[in-house]
């Protein structure tokens, strides 16, 4: 079993100004077997981990990537999971529980993504009859989760964490290391916005 990294759930419980205990009675357990889970003593339940991501309001995905979770023997990095929809506004909305890609979509995106295959990568799947993102939909967009703004990510099309919680997707127009950032909608209008997080766009699968 990979190491869970207790750490980075309590700083998620700070920012969001929760306790373990609050965590807990959430989760209808005692917090002494949470704690438990947070230090490696007790593996975390793929249903724990649905639990939890709600509560601290991050993707299943980023909790399973530090929870250590496996799915079938294998580390999550080694797999590329269906984790979000993306809608006609450009909001990325994660999945109560991460689904397979279909093989032939899979194949596609372990071939597009190349050298970052080493990273757990997200599959996001754009969900939209109308507006700007109609044409891309059905579309498979790939991204590895990032807990800063990343270089990469200025100038071209991203998914970016606002502080508020929200993910969209944009292109990056530009950002300060302080979080203020010019972003891009789908629709074409920029927004000044607090970034918390930004990752580019590595691959589209039609």
């Amino acid at each position: 079993m990979a190491e869970i990294d207790g750490g980075w759930f309590f700083d998620r419980l700070d920012d969001r100004g929760q306790s373990l205990r609050a965590l807990s009675r959430f989760l209808g357990k005692d917090a002494s077997a949470i704690s438990r889970t947070f230090s490696g003593k007790r593996r975390m339940t793929m249903e724990e981990a649905v639990e939890i991501a709600s509560f601290i309001g991050v993707p299943v995905t980023e909790v399973m990537q530090h929870a250590g979770i496996t799915r079938d023997g294998e580390e999550l990095g080694a797999k590329i999971l269906l984790s979000a929809t993306i809608g006609e506004d450009g909001e990325v909305r994660p999945l109560a529980e991460p689904q397979p890609l279909p093989q032939p979509v899979l194949d596609k995106a372990r071939l597009a993504i190349g050298a970052a295959r080493s990273r757990t990568v997200i599959a996001a799947q754009v969900r939209a009859t109308g507006g700007p993102l109609s044409i891309w939909d059905d579309t498979v967009l790939l991204f590895a989760p990032g807990d800063s703004v990343e270089p990469g990510a200025i100038g071209v099309l991203s998914i970016c964490g606002l502080r508020d919680g929200r993910h969209m997707l944009g292109k990056l127009e530009r950002a300060r290391k302080t979080g203020e950032a010019r972003v891009i909608l789908p629709a074409g209008a920029a927004e000044e916005a607090l970034l918390a997080t930004a990752t580019p766009v590595l691959a589209l699968i039609p």
